[in-house]
């Protein structure tokens, strides 16, 4: 955070109002007079980037913000009994508010449920029947299948080995020449 408050307060002005983004994003004045708001702001009523910073401590979201954090000081640290009389006195509010207006509820059965669905059946389909199935016990099971036909071809005479070695290169080199 340190360095990123240090980046900010030394580049916001170069950034904003100087020519750092000229290049790259192009504002037609006339139609969006945004910047030149935000340079009067900048320039006359916040006079820099620590200006700017101390205004923040003034504006209605930090004062929201600082009184959330003493409330909850005080409510829980000081008078736990004060959460405990309104949770009784509103609870159906409570409940609603406890459930998350049931969001929660509901993205854990149909989005999360439907995703881990989905993912099951893409495991079982995908996973378990393709590819250990089909392909790798698939391929053990053809290759089984060819040896115990293509065993019964050999003779164990070297003159049939060197044949079938012809023909092998004759249509190796006849693949090679058909497809270039």
């Amino acid at each position: 955070a340190v360095p990123s408050l240090i980046i900010g307060y030394l580049a916001i002005e170069p950034m904003l109002f100087g020519q750092f983004f000229d290049r790259v994003i192009f504002v037609d004045a006339s139609m969006h007079p945004a910047m030149s708001h935000l340079t009067h702001h900048f320039h006359e009523i916040l006079h820099s980037p620590a200006g700017m910073a101390l205004h923040g401590f003034f504006t209605l979201p930090f004062a929201l913000a600082l009184s959330g954090v003493v409330l909850s000081w005080f409510f829980y640290m000081k008078r736990p009994d004060i959460p405990a009389a309104i949770q009784a006195k509103c609870k159906v509010i409570y409940q609603v508010l406890e459930n998350k207006y049931g969001f929660d509820a509901f993205n854990e059965r149909v989005f999360a449920g439907g995703s881990r669905f989905i993912g099951n059946k893409f495991w079982q389909i995908g996973d378990v029947q393709l590819i250990d199935g089909a392909m790798v016990n698939g391929t053990a099971n053809l290759v089984g299948k060819i040896s115990a036909k293509v065993r019964h071809l050999q003779s164990g005479l070297i003159y049939h080995y060197a044949f079938a070695m012809i023909i092998g290169v004759f249509l190796f080199l006849t693949f090679f020449d058909k497809i270039n």
